[in-house]
């Protein structure tokens, strides 16, 4: 009688089961008794079954068990479903321009960046402070003890940045004194301002032949060792418009790539990136998503950008005015770069793979008898998009087969002719209502979100008039909060059913959105909040204009249930 797999070890089973993903591993348990006993029983299955459930990552942190692990794993899902604050364990006070000065907490670290375009006579540089040494130190130590201050140049003028804690790395782009043709782009260490040690000794530079400074645009972001840029520039031609140009930087090797050149008004200041070969870029023309690849050339230091498919958004009115931006803070890591800088009081943390996209859309129509201005916001999961481009990768992508005879070659020689007709088609193009109804949810905001940023992977919070509202879009918590039955906590509900946003002036038709998420709110929140893994950050602002007030930095879990990393 021939062997079957039930016949293996048992451990060479658990070890096989390790391997599938979540969906596989739970259509397992369904499979058999011993399937659902070895599951249930095995703690190593047990760890490997939460980690995917709860969308963390390990970070391997020596001496703790996958006991300790799993037990840790489990009080922090608890406190981020009871959602209990508490009192502040430290107290700081700021005094800034809200305008020139932004707050961003990432990797256990909060940030006063002080890199942005501003005319304001201010010292540019940023200000940090470890959220776990604050904790260690409490209240009673001085504010100035806990952050650190790092001023750059004065002669220098920065036009753009973006912020990757987890290596270490602030990559800034400015210019000297009245030299606003020559643009340069450095990048230092988070932690002493100094040039980091992976980045090219070769400094790249962008010249532009712009009219002036202030006609200069640029949104940047970063994934390990690459970055995209969108600069958006006027030229000093009189009758010349508008131009955009999408560069692309190594900046351990120091290569620079201009991938693609177009007319001003193209994109909206929007960068995302999906995996290390897949960014999202945003249409302004026809208002819609578009999916790039990044593929590398055969010398490994060119880059081009292949359009892969277009996911349009709702259609709206020709004569509304859209301003566009994503609100995500925590850049996607390269597995293959290894991370420089980590600041955790937990044995994990949320995996940046199945984080979620979180945008904010300000719409304007002018007309009468009335105006109307409006702020949306959507959320699509990561996953989302990579499955659409993967989906559009295979139609376009077929293997011709090698002729096996003479006779076949004139064969050969017409599908030859097809791939190449498809290799200069036009992407895929999904209409809204093929894909975003089900993919994505949108809510509409009366307030300013300028402080909406992806939470803890998934999370996303939301404060409107003294409520906190945490939407949560795990499908692995829902699906948890689904089996449990009625949830005896009133705040917390799974949120199935469809929302619809009425169309109103700016947009052609009503917006109806049904992606899942579980939603828990809290009241008497004050207006500004940040959110990270493990800490919650409270902003008390005073004044007409809230230039000064207080940081209240909160835990989310209590100070003996941490485990220290």
């Amino acid at each position: 009688m021939a062997a079957t797999f039930l016949d293996l070890p048992t451990e060479v089973i658990i070890l096989t089961l390790c391997h599938l993903p979540l969906r596989e591993l739970v259509a397992c348990k369904r499979l058999c008794r011993r399937f659902h006993a070895l599951i249930e029983q095995s703690q190593l299955l047990q760890y490997h079954f939460r980690i995917m459930r709860s969308g963390v990552e390990d970070l391997f942190v020596p001496g703790i068990c996958s006991s300790e692990f799993l037990k840790s794993l489990e009080q922090w899902e608890m406190a981020w479903w009871k959602l209990d604050i508490g009192e502040h364990f430290a107290r700081h006070r700021y005094h800034n321009i809200l305008w020139t000065v932004e707050h961003i907490v990432q990797n256990g670290h909060i940030a006063a960046m002080r890199l942005g375009d501003s005319s304001w006579h201010t010292a540019p540089g940023w200000s940090y402070a470890d959220i776990s040494r604050v904790l260690l130190q409490g209240d009673g130590i001085p504010q100035g003890d806990s952050w650190k201050d790092i001023q750059l140049d004065r002669s220098i003028t920065p036009k753009g940045y973006v912020l990757d804690i987890s290596q270490d790395l602030v990559a800034v782009v400015y210019y000297r004194d009245t030299l606003w043709r020559q643009m340069q782009i450095r990048f230092l260490r988070f932690t002493t301002g100094l040039p980091h040690d992976l980045a090219s000794k070769v400094v790249p530079e962008l010249e532009l032949k712009c009219k002036s400074s202030s006609d200069c645009e640029i949104t940047m972001e970063i994934m390990g060792p690459y970055l995209f840029m969108i600069v958006a520039y006027k030229t000093r031609l009189r009758m010349s418009g508008r131009h955009q140009r999408i560069y692309f930087v190594d900046w351990t090797k120091g290569h620079i790539h201009c991938v693609r050149q177009v007319r001003g008004g193209t994109y909206f200041p929007v960068i995302a990136f999906l995996s290390k070969n897949l960014i999202v870029l945003a249409r302004k023309r026809d208002f819609s998503l578009e999916v790039c690849k990044i593929p590398e050339g055969e010398d490994n230091s060119t880059f081009t950008l292949q359009t892969v498919c277009v996911l349009r958004l709702p259609s709206i009115h020709p004569s509304t005015r859209v301003r566009f931006h994503i609100r995500n803070r925590t850049p996607l890591t390269d597995d293959s770069f290894t991370p420089a800088l980590h600041s955790h009081q937990l044995p994990f943390r949320s995996s940046p793979a199945d984080a979620i996209l979180g945008f904010e859309i300000n719409v304007r129509r002018y007309a009468r008898p009335g105006s109307e201005a409006r702020r949306l916001a959507f959320w699509v999961h990561h996953s989302t998009l990579r499955k659409y481009a993967m989906e559009a990768g295979m139609k376009h992508s077929r293997v011709l087969p090698t002729p096996k005879s003479l006779r076949s070659v004139r064969v050969f020689a017409s599908r030859l002719i097809n791939r190449i007709g498809h290799t200069f088609a036009s992407p895929t193009v999904r209409q809204w209502q093929e894909w975003g109804p089900q993919s994505t949810r949108w809510y509409e905001c009366s307030d300013d979100l300028r402080d909406r940023q992806t939470l803890a992977g998934s999370r996303c919070a939301i404060v409107q008039q003294g409520l906190l509202t945490l939407m949560d879009f795990s499908p692995g918590r829902l699906a948890v909060l689904g089996a449990q039955g009625p949830c005896k906590n009133p705040a917390v509900k799974a949120v199935l059913d469809p929302t619809t946003i009425r169309g109103g002036r700016s947009f052609l038709h009503d917006i109806t959105s049904k992606l899942p998420y579980c939603e828990s709110t809290k009241e008497d929140v004050k207006s500004r909040i940040l959110i990270d893994d493990e800490w919650v950050i409270q902003f008390e602002e005073e004044g007409l204009f809230g230039w000064e007030g207080y940081i209240d930095f909160h835990s989310v879990l209590p100070t003996e249930n941490s485990c220290k990393a």
